[in-house]
């Protein structure tokens, strides 16, 4: 069941990715693991050797605990105008285990906004990040 809820996630996160991504995530134990999406045609590679794809499966299965997230930063083709740098689309995703399923959801660009842009330690803002979208 868990191989079922995943591809939905997988699926959720390849749809994001119109040419590069980069996948952040961050398990219920505070460990990082962080795998490059990269489009070709129709396909969506995970990293850049075999089994990046299956690694990555085993990290979210054995590191959603209680809780976890991800971080997807896609790269577009479209230029800032004031900085002449690619347009990243910033996403978050709050992850559960529900039982034999991980569960996901959106984080708002609100949020998300809010969060990126937020020291976590202090509460004070922090300096925007630029040619970014909050998707």
């Amino acid at each position: 069941m868990i191989q079922n809820s995943l591809s939905s996630l997988l699926l959720e996160l390849e749809s994001h990715c119109n040419s590069t991504a980069i996948v952040t995530f961050l398990d219920s134990d505070g460990e990082v693991f962080v795998v490059d999406l990269i489009r070709k045609n129709n396909q969506v590679n995970y990293g850049y050797q075999k089994g990046i794809k299956e690694k990555f499966m085993l990290r979210l299965m054995r590191g959603v605990q209680t809780q976890a997230s991800i971080i997807l930063r896609s790269f577009t083709d479209e230029i800032d105008q004031y900085t002449n740098l690619p347009i990243k689309e910033l996403r978050g995703y709050i992850l559960r285990k529900n039982s034999d399923r991980i569960e996901f959801n959106k984080i708002s660009p609100k949020m998300m906004f809010a969060c990126h842009n937020t020291d976590a330690q202090t509460g004070e803002p922090r300096p925007l990040e630029q040619s970014v979208r909050y998707c």
